[in-house]
């Protein structure tokens, strides 16, 4: 995807809700002159989630990081090991474990600082209870057939907490699928709340499967930002699951067999979808309309 006016204002609105806590107004005022300049001269492949990271990195260079981010994070992943217990016996109920287990991980997909404004522990545990929140029959039909057909698959993940969702399909895959040898992607540096692999190793990912990184601070996955072994992995899939619209963002347009798994958070998205505001989506990169459709 291409970084579109509504992104471009939503990137500006974010910022300065970032920092109208603080006093100094002429110190503001000159940062969000630098952020609006640097949006203005951004090349066209710079997306969302690309100039994402060039804003934070800018808003670090005035306020600094962000400390209570990283406590944030703790706490979501600490909460959702605690959860794992009675979310694994949930999925365990449910006719097609993987199926429940999928939703239950695209659901995980709320735990965005940067998308949702205000992200509350009961608005996340109220999302469990959707029942209308079920994935798309067909594509998941796709899914399963392709993944019985694969030898390789590349599980690109998302957001804090929401990884040990991940880690629960993870293992439905595994015994699924024993033939599937999956590769896990995180992010390479701290992007707001994304995982990192100081993450994925306090959830146990690196327990279950290889994990490699997008060697880079951006919610999303550039390819000529990618380890030259990153570029092989991804190139080498037979099928990747994405998690996250920052994943989609950044990877929409690029032709390799994906089915992204994220949840509309934003009015952009859930006009293009034509669904409500936390609406789950399972979609493929070949089905799914391309981007014209998303301008």
């Amino acid at each position: 995807m291409l970084l579109y006016s509504k992104c471009m204002c939503c990137l500006v609105n974010q910022q300065e809700r970032l920092i109208e806590n603080f006093k100094d107004e002429e110190k503001k005022t000159a940062f969000m002159r630098e952020v609006m300049a640097l949006l203005g001269s951004s090349e066209p492949e710079h997306n969302a989630p690309w100039m994402g990271a060039m804003l934070t990195e800018l808003r670090e260079k005035y306020y600094g990081k962000d400390e209570k981010i990283a406590q944030m994070k703790q706490e979501f992943n600490q909460l959702l090991l605690e959860m794992e217990p009675e979310l694994h016996q949930e999925i365990q109920k449910s006719q097609d474990t993987l199926k429940e287990a999928i939703r239950f991980a695209r659901i995980g997909n709320y735990i965005d600082f940067s998308a949702v404004e205000h992200v509350t522990k009961e608005e996340f545990l109220e999302l469990f209870r959707r029942e209308k929140d079920q994935l798309d029959e067909a594509e998941y039909g796709h899914l399963c057939q392709e993944l019985a057909e694969a030898s390789s698959l590349v599980y690109i993940m998302d957001n804090c907490g929401e990884i040990v969702l991940d880690k629960i399909v993870l293992r439905e895959l595994k015994k699924a699928y024993p033939q599937l040898h999956i590769t896990a992607m995180v992010r390479g540096e701290d992007a707001i709340n994304d995982a990192t692999m100081e993450d994925a190793r306090m959830v146990g990912i690196t327990e279950e499967v290889p994990v490699i990184t997008n060697n880079s601070s951006i919610q999303g996955v550039i390819y000529s930002k990618l380890t030259e072994e990153g570029k092989k992995i991804l190139d080498s899939a037979d099928l990747i699951l994405s998690k996250g619209q920052g994943n989609f963002e950044s990877l929409h347009g690029c032709g390799k067999n994906i089915y992204y798994l994220f949840l509309c958070k934003c009015q952009h998205f859930s006009k293009k979808f034509g669904v409500e505001r936390f609406q789950g989506m399972l979609i493929n990169e070949r089905r799914v309309s391309l981007l014209s459709d998303f301008m």
